[in-house]
């Protein structure tokens, strides 16, 4: 395969970072340490959706997909990047303008949301609207993703409620939360690969994820 560039789109994994307000803080420890007669381990203690992350359909439907369910074949896809300015959240109207201007969203696909946000935690956190992945449902878009913590607006999700997450997750989609430098992926034309290890049963766990640039 030829490409031009890769942007990692990974966020670091690391104690202190941006969290959901309810989940644990990471903690790293050291079991053994690297030297002449022994390699470095270390202990991780985490929650499933940690850092940038994937959310798998069970992770909002019980008895739906997990992280097991999610074939290779859905790991590498086309990417559009859409982006959100001084707006609250996307909405269809949004996505209609942009499909006007690039061209049809990927069927199959992935769209990501580049908002830019940097207020993390605030309750001014933008996010999708319900009907944008309305609409990315009926477009037939595989998987979705966004630079923020949550799928929902944070007006939205500092009421206890998730629309947008609901709906998409519901719908047997799956996504990745919190990446990072959209800004250097085109609208149009780059791969997604994503990829996780698969815990037995796990609907979220931390990804790492690849814009491939033509």
């Amino acid at each position: 395969m030829e490409f031009s560039r890769l942007v990692d789109l990974t966020r670091p994994m690391r104690p202190g970072q941006p969290k959901f307000p309810t989940d644990p803080d990471i903690t790293v420890t050291a079991l053994a340490e690297a030297g002449p007669d022994s390699f470095e381990v270390l202990n991780y203690r985490l929650v499933g959706p940690w850092g940038t992350h994937v959310d798998a359909p069970g992770h909002a439907l019980p008895g739906a997909r997990s992280l097991a369910g999610i074939v290779p074949e859905e790991l590498i896809l086309p990417l559009a990047v859409v982006p959100l300015i001084d707006a609250p959240s996307l909405t269809a109207a949004d996505l209609l303008r942009w499909e006007a201007r690039h061209g049809p969203l990927p069927a199959g696909g992935f769209v990501a949301l580049h908002t830019g946000w940097t207020a993390h935690n605030s309750p001014a956190t933008p996010g999708w609207g319900l009907d944008a992945v309305q609409l990315l449902h009926e477009r037939g878009v595989r998987a979705i993703g966004h630079d923020t913590l949550n799928t929902d607006p944070g007006a939205l999700v500092a009421r206890d409620e998730y629309p947008a997450q609901r709906y998409w997750l519901e719908n047997d989609h799956w996504q990745v939360e919190f990446l990072t430098n959209l800004d250097q992926v085109p609208a149009t034309g780059a791969t997604m690969w994503v990829s996780w290890p698969v815990p037995a049963g796990g609907s979220s766990f931390p990804a790492r994820a690849l814009a491939v640039l033509p």
